[in-house]
């Protein structure tokens, strides 16, 4: 303290809280700061963990407990803590291991070099397995490959030294070699070894001793290695007798699985599990056996009934999970199954004219009779016959009776299909004992359109239903809760239903005739709209579609000769659904190498002037069949081209216009979209100019 009056000023110093010394020294903290605190095991004093350690059977023991935490590392492998690790290596299985001395190595680091895994040295795969060759410290994995192909490619074996070169002779006096030729080839004896063995070398060694005698004097490089010289021997001896213990673990390993796979057989009979239930579904049971066989030790009785409770609930929970499992794959088969059977019904319905009505898949899958397949909680059984999946029970293919009462249940559904469908068109009460005559609602001038507004693939052009599109429908709004085929889903389509009757009229087609399908087919592309600026010449499949461009389609039906002279080139029917649809390579090219031709540019001649059209019929009347003297008048040599229009004046006014345009097929779609407002075009609207090869 500064005496008052004494003029000077105390020194703040004095009062300032002194700084933390910073630590200037690189000593380790102690090690009991080290111990953790989680694991009850190091809460014992070390001796009594010493005491437990000497009585393991494995030094691999002693190592992994060395390698838990920094505490049990650094006790351990103090020169005090020698005494536990040389007593596991003396009492080690199947006999002591050497002792270390002549690698000058202490007992952990010997411990490591002996338990510790690695790579493949053949393809670097990492593995658990021991040294192959502990002189030559080469590790293999369990592939055979690796050791025949390194055996093979990197390693000499020497039978003569005399023919030898005096260096190298020199030099095999000291570098290392494998104690068995074993190491390296399997059809070989494991208990032919060193010294009696061919002398086995790693080629790599050999060319670089061979190197260095190039390198340096002879002599210099003899002094250089005596001491390698000196020991050889020693350290040989050492190593195969590694070797011989190694093989001694082999066959002792493989007669405690053996022995265990013997008591694992015996238990599970003896309690009722399946040995191999039992080994794959208890983990329990799979570590205990895995641990007991690492360690060269025999499953007792008691290990098992110390964990036959947890065994036991674990057994449960995998039958539960192996009956859910089956319960799966059995259903999965069996809808496999369903599916491949509804595949062939479509199959034979596609050759019959017309073709059979089928529901679509999934209501295909609600058929009663179906559920006999389906039951997951039956058992899976073996496959009945050739044709038959997987887990299934019920042969779909094979079986005759399943066959007759899945048809008669067809049968019964395009009854109702029928009758409700025919509610819609307004026909409620339709009977006839006569089988040549078709329901109005499968016959040609039958169309509808789903509420969801969506049409699958094959209606796209339609742009309305049929009767077999209208079974197969499936609503795409909710996939994921798909509801229940229903008629009542279904409205009809007017304009496809008037354009229709148009047109079996003027072909005189009976509709209630079972042929009137392949009679419609067997018309052609005869079909002129008169609606159209253009002289748009189609096929009858055709109408259903085009009809809806305009309010009300009006048609003519033209001689086969009019009809070619009408268009510029011949109408190939399907080409659009072609280009349109699943493209293959073939189809990719077409597109981008071949050139089209708008028909409603080229086609410009003026529709023909009908004499007598025929009438739209009233929405509920039932179609009438027109006669023969109007099918005859309507088909007839005077009728194959229209007043005041001959085929040579169209044709001087095709060769009157300019050249035409030609487009890709992208190009072609935009220029019916942009000038023509078709926004889907159909066979009637383009043609094919030219076909290029692909470049």
């Amino acid at each position: 303290m500064v005496p008052p009056g004494s003029g000077k000023s105390p020194d703040k110093s004095q009062h300032r809280r002194p700084h933390k010394r910073s630590k200037t020294s690189n000593s380790t903290a102690d090690s009991s700061s080290l111990v953790p605190t989680s694991a009850h095991i190091f809460k014992l004093p070390f001796e009594l963990i010493a005491e437990i350690l000497v009585y393991t059977a494995c030094p691999k023991d002693v190592l992994a407990v060395a390698r838990c935490n920094k505490y049990m590392c650094k006790t351990l492998l103090r020169q005090e803590s020698a005494f536990i690790w040389r007593s596991a290596r003396q009492n080690c299985l199947p006999a002591a291991l050497p002792d270390p001395e002549p690698l000058r190595m202490s007992e952990s680091a010997f411990a490591a070099f002996i338990y510790d895994g690695g790579e493949c040295i053949t393809c670097g795969v990492p593995t658990k397995n021991m040294y192959a060759s502990f002189c030559l410290n080469v590790r293999f994995c369990n592939r055979p490959d690796c050791r025949d192909t390194f055996g093979r490619v990197h390693t000499r074996t020497v039978t003569n030294f005399d023919i030898l070169t005096r260096h190298l002779r020199k030099a095999l006096a000291w570098i290392p070699l494998a104690e068995a030729p074993a190491c390296f080839f399997r059809e070989q004896s494991p208990l032919h070894t060193w010294p009696d063995a061919p002398k086995l070398y790693l080629a790599s060694t050999m060319d670089a001793a061979l190197v260095e005698y190039g390198r340096d004097n002879s002599k210099v490089v003899d002094q250089r290695h005596a001491a390698d010289i000196n020991n050889a021997p020693a350290r040989m001896s050492f190593f195969v007798a590694l070797y011989n213990w190694r093989h001694q673990r082999e066959l002792l390993f493989k007669q405690v699985k053996t022995d265990n796979e013997t008591f694992g057989k015996q238990l599970a009979l003896k309690e009722g599990y399946d040995y191999t239930a039992l080994l794959n579904g208890s983990p329990t049971y799979q570590q205990l056996y895995a641990h007991r066989t690492r360690n060269l030790e025999l499953l007792a009785r008691l290990d098992y009934d110390v964990v036959s409770d947890k065994i036991e609930a674990e057994m449960i929970s995998a039958q539960e999970r192996q009956t859910r499992r089956t319960n799966e794959a059995t259903l999965k088969a069996n809808r496999l199954q369903v599916e491949q059977h509804y595949q062939r019904l479509v199959t034979a319905s596609r050759s019959k004219v017309p073709m059979d009505p089928l529901p679509s898949l999934e209501e295909f899958r609600t058929m009663p009779v179906l559920n006999l397949i389906k039951v997951p909680a039956i058992p899976a059984a073996a496959p009945k016959g050739k044709g038959a999946a997987k887990g299934s029970v019920v042969d779909l293919k094979n079986n005759d009776v399943v066959a007759q009462l899945l048809q008669s249940e067809l049968t019964g559904w395009r009854k109702e299909a029928e009758t409700a469908l025919g509610k819609t068109l307004g026909v409620t009460q339709w009977k006839t004992a006569r089988n040549n005559k078709l329901h109005p609602a499968r016959r040609l001038t039958a169309r509808w359109n789903c509420k969801c507004g969506k049409v699958s693939w094959p209606y796209k052009w339609d742009e309305s239903l049929d009767f077999q599109g209208v079974c197969k429908h499936e609503c795409t709004k909710s996939k994921k809760s798909r509801a229940r085929w229903d008629a009542d889903q279904f409205v009809k389509d007017d304009k496809a239903i008037n354009a229709m009757t148009k047109v079996v009229k003027l072909c005189g087609i009976d509709v209630e005739d079972p042929g009137s399908f392949k009679a419609l087919d067997d018309i052609g592309p005869r079909i002129q709209c008169l609606s159209c600026p253009a002289a748009i010449v189609m096929c009858p499949s055709s109408v259903p579609g085009h009809c809806h461009r305009h309010e009300e389609m009006e048609m003519f039906l033209l001689s086969q000769s009019a009809a070619n002279a009408l268009v510029v080139a011949p109408i190939e029917q399907g080409r659009a659904r072609d280009l349109m649809g699943h493209q293959d390579v073939k189809t990719k090219i077409a597109e981008k190498t071949w050139t089209f031709g708008c028909r409603h540019c080229e086609q410009r001649i003026p529709p023909p002037v009908v004499e007598k059209k025929v009438s739209p019929p009233e929405a509920d009347a039932q179609p009438a069949v027109v006669n023969n003297q109007a099918g005859v008048e309507a088909t007839n040599e005077g009728s194959s081209a229209p007043k005041g229009t001959s085929e040579p004046a169209s044709k001087n006014n095709n060769n009157m216009k300019k050249k035409p345009k030609r487009f890709e097929f992208n190009g072609l779609r935009s220029h019916l979209q942009e000038k023509h407002s078709i926004p889907l075009l159909n066979d009637e609207d383009f043609f094919v100019a030219e076909k290029l090869p692909a470049k």
